[in-house]
C-alpha cells in the first residue's frame, strides 16, 4: 500500500491563512445579545490571547439562548472551525455543547466537548473544534444552544440547557487545487467503510428531543464522512422506538424515575406521539437523504430490566404475560430472561422485525451484545438433548462441548426464521435488493458458543450478511481496549473468507485519542477486516463531533492516510489549546491565591 497520501485530517493540510472572526457581537438579532448575564440572551464577553482578541458568546445551563446569525460575505469552499471556552473540572456543569449550521441548511450539527482538567481557578484556555469543509457562498453561520423546556412560564429553571461558549469562527479558504482534491475525495466510495450505531435512547435522555430537526441532528454529523451506514435502534424486547401496532412505546405512565434522563426520554416520546411524528421515520428519511444506509437494530434480550432502573418494566409487558416462556437455569430456577427456546418468543420477536421491515430500511441488526443468554436449560432443549445423546445435560460439565453445540440449534433456527421472514417481506414489497441481516456478537469463538451462537453455520447458510464482533474484552466488557492484536480477529476473518458476509469489528472503548483510533483501525485492517463498527456513535456523549477524536474517527476509512501517518512516525493529532490572557476585565496573569 502506498504511504505518501496527503493526510486530510482537520484543516492542517490546507495552505491558505485562516480568517479568524472574533467579533461575535456582530451576530444578529442584536436583541439576542447582552453584556451582562440574562435569560434568553447570549452574554457578550471581551477576551484576549497572545494572538487574538475579540468578543465571545456565552450561554449558561438555564439561559435558553436563541439562535443567532453571524454574517460572512465570502464565496467558495472553506474549512470551518470554532474556538470554544471549555467547561473545566473546577466548575459545576455538564459538557460544553454548541449548535452550528449554515443559514441555508435546515439542520444543525452538534459539537460537544467534555469538561477539561482545570489548570487552576484562574486558568482558562480556548479549544478549537473542526466542524468541516463546506461551501459558504451566499451563506452565513448560525449558532445555537442545546436546551429543553422542563417547566412552564419563562423564569429561571424553566429550561435546562447545556452550556455554550463560542470565542471565534475560523475560516480557511481552499485553493483551486485543494477544492479539486476535496471534491475527488468526496466521490471516493472506496473509503466508506464505517458503520455507526445510535441507541435511539441517549438523545432523548440527554436532550429531550421534541422536533424532527432535533432527530436530524443525530444523523447530520455523518454527512460527507467515511460512514456508509447508520444502525438505529428500533427497540428491545416488547418496547419499540417507532410507532408500533405490536410493541409498547416509551410513553410510560410513571411519576417517578430512577434517573432524570429517563423522565426526559418519556416526555420526549409523549410529545412526538402528540404531534404524530415518528422519530424513527425522521431518522430513516434523513439518513437516506445524506446518502447512507439505514439499518434497524433490535435488542433481542431486552424484555426485563433489574431495579432500580426498572421503569421499562412498568405496565403490562410480554414478560409478565408469559411466565411460561422464561428462561430456566441449571438448578431448574426461572431466570429473568425470555427464552428463545420457546417458539412463541421467537414468533413475537419476528412479528416486530417484520413490522420494522415494512418501512424502507436497508437491513435489520440483531444485538446479541446485551444481557445474554437467550437459551439456558429450558425443558424442550434439555429433553431434545436427552433424546439425541441419551444423557442429562444437568449431570454434565456446564462447558461440555456436545451440550454447548446442541444448544446453538435454538438461535440458529431463530436466524433461519428471521432470514425467511425478511426475504418474504422483501419479495412482497418487490424489492430488488434483499433486506440485510447484521448481528453484533461476542468477541471470541468460545464466548459465542457459550451464549448459544453457532457463527460458522450462520455464515455458511447465509443467515447473516454483516458480522460485528463487539469487543475482544471478556464478557462484552466495553471498557477494554479492543483488537490490540490482529490475532484476536483471526477466527472471524477466516470465518467470512470466501463468503459474501462482511466483517466489521466494533472499536472500543468509546472514547480514545485520535492517535489511538488510528492505531486500532490499523490493527483491524492488518488482520484482514475491511470495515469497522462504532457502538454508541451518537452525538453528545457519544463519538460523533465529540472533541478532536472525531477528526480522526470520521476518516478511518482512508487506509492510505493511516498507513502514511504510521510510516512517518505518528505525528500528534490532538488540538493544542490557546491560553487566554484576559477575560472580561480580569487579567488572568494576576493570581489571587485561595
Amino acid at each position: 500500500m502506498q504511504t505518501n497520501a496527503i493526510d486530510r485530517i482537520g484543516d492542517g493540510w490546507l495552505s491558505q491563512q485562516p480568517d479568524y472572526r472574533t467579533d461575535l457581537d456582530r451576530c444578529t438579532p442584536g436583541d439576542a445579545l447582552a453584556a451582562e448575564p440574562r435569560l434568553r440572551r447570549w452574554r457578550t464577553l471581551p477576551y484576549e490571547t497572545d494572538v487574538l482578541s475579540g468578543v465571545m458568546l456565552l450561554a449558561g445551563p438555564e439561559t435558553a439562548a436563541p439562535t443567532v446569525t453571524y454574517p460572512l460575505n465570502v464565496r467558495g469552499l472553506y474549512a470551518v472551525s470554532i474556538g470554544v471556552l471549555p467547561i473545566t473540572s473546577a466548575e459545576e456543569g455538564n459538557q460544553l455543547t454548541v449548535l452550528l449550521k449554515r443559514s441555508g441548511d435546515e439542520t444543525f450539527t452538534l459539537l460537544s466537548l467534555p469538561p477539561q482538567t482545570s489548570g487552576g481557578p484562574h486558568h482558562h484556555e480556548i479549544v478549537e473544534m473542526f466542524w468541516g469543509i463546506t461551501d459558504l457562498t451566499d451563506q452565513n453561520l448560525e449558532i445555537g444552544q442545546v436546551g429543553a423546556r422542563v417547566a412552564p412560564d419563562d423564569n429561571a429553571g424553566s429550561f435546562e440547557c447545556l452550556p455554550a461558549r463560542v470565542a471565534y469562527l475560523k475560516l480557511v479558504p481552499l485553493t483551486d487545487a485543494e477544492t479539486r482534491a476535496f471534491q475527488s475525495d468526496q466521490r471516493n466510495s472506496d473509503t466508506r467503510r464505517l458503520f455507526a450505531h445510535n441507541d435511539a435512547h441517549g438523545p432523548h435522555y440527554l436532550y429531550r428531543l421534541t422536533t424532527p430537526e432535533h432527530v436530524r441532528r443525530e444523523i447530520e454529523p455523518y454527512r460527507n464522512t467515511d460512514f456508509s451506514r447508520i444502525y438505529w435502534e428500533a427497540g428491545g424486547g416488547d418496547q419499540t422506538s417507532y410507532f408500533s401496532q405490536i410493541g409498547r412505546m416509551y410513553t410510560l405512565d410513571l411519576a417517578d424515575f430512577g434517573r432524570r434522563g429517563d423522565r426526559l426520554h418519556v416526555e420526549s416520546w409523549r410529545e412526538f406521539q402528540r404531534q404524530g411524528i415518528d422519530p424513527f421515520d425522521v431518522a430513516l428519511e434523513h439518513t437516506h437523504e445524506i446518502g447512507l444506509q439505514f439499518h434497524a437494530s433490535y435488542r433481542v434480550a431486552g424484555f426485563h430490566y433489574p431495579p432500580p432502573l426498572d421503569h421499562f418494566n412498568a405496565g403490562e409487558t410480554f414478560y409478565k404475560s408469559h411466565p411460561e416462556w422464561r428462561g430456566v437455569d441449571r438448578t431448574g430456577k426461572h431466570t429473568p430472561r425470555m427464552a428463545y427456546t420457546f417458539p412463541g418468543v421467537r414468533q413475537f420477536v419476528i412479528s416486530l422485525l417484520r413490522e420494522m421491515a415494512q418501512r424502507p430500511i436497508d437491513g435489520i441488526c440483531l444485538l446479541y451484545n446485551r444481557r445474554m443468554p437467550l437459551v439456558e436449560y429450558e425443558p424442550p432443549v434439555v429433553e431434545g438433548f436427552k433424546d439425541t445423546f441419551g444423557e442429562d445435560p444437568h449431570k454434565l460439565d456446564a462447558g461440555d462441548p456436545r451440550w454447548l453445540s446442541y444448544r446453538t440449534g435454538v438461535l440458529t433456527e431463530f436466524m433461519r426464521e428471521v432470514r425467511a421472514t425478511l426475504d418474504q417481506e422483501g419479495r412482497a414489497q418487490g424489492r430488488s435488493k434483499r433486506i440485510e441481516i447484521s448481528a453484533i456478537v461476542g468477541g471470541t469463538e468460545g464466548e459465542n458458543l457459550v451464549n448459544g451462537m453457532d457463527l460458522p453455520t450462520w455464515v455458511n447458510e447465509g443467515l447473516v450478511d454483516t458480522l460485528i464482533p463487539y469487543t475482544s474484552g471478556p464478557n462484552y466488557d466495553s471498557s477494554v481496549t479492543a483488537w490490540t492484536d490482529p490475532q484476536q480477529l483471526e477466527f472471524f476473518v477466516s470465518l467470512v473468507r470466501g463468503t459474501s458476509c462482511i466483517l466489521a469489528p466494533n472499536l472500543m472503548p468509546r472514547h480514545m485519542t485520535p492517535a489511538d483510533f488510528r492505531r486500532r483501525a490499523a490493527t483491524v485492517y492488518s488482520a484482514g477486516a475491511e470495515h469497522m463498527f462504532f457502538w454508541d456513535c451518537a452525538g453528545g456523549s457519544g463519538r460523533a463531533n465529540y472533541r478532536d477524536m472525531w477528526n480522526a474517527l470520521r476518516r478511518l476509512g482512508h487506509r492510505d492516510e493511516i498507513a502514511a501517518w504510521r510510516a512517518s512516525g505518528e505525528s500528534d493529532l490532538s488540538n493544542t489549546p490557546t491560553d487566554l490572557r484576559k477575560l472580561g476585565d480580569w487579567d488572568l496573569s494576576y493570581v489571587t491565591p485561595g
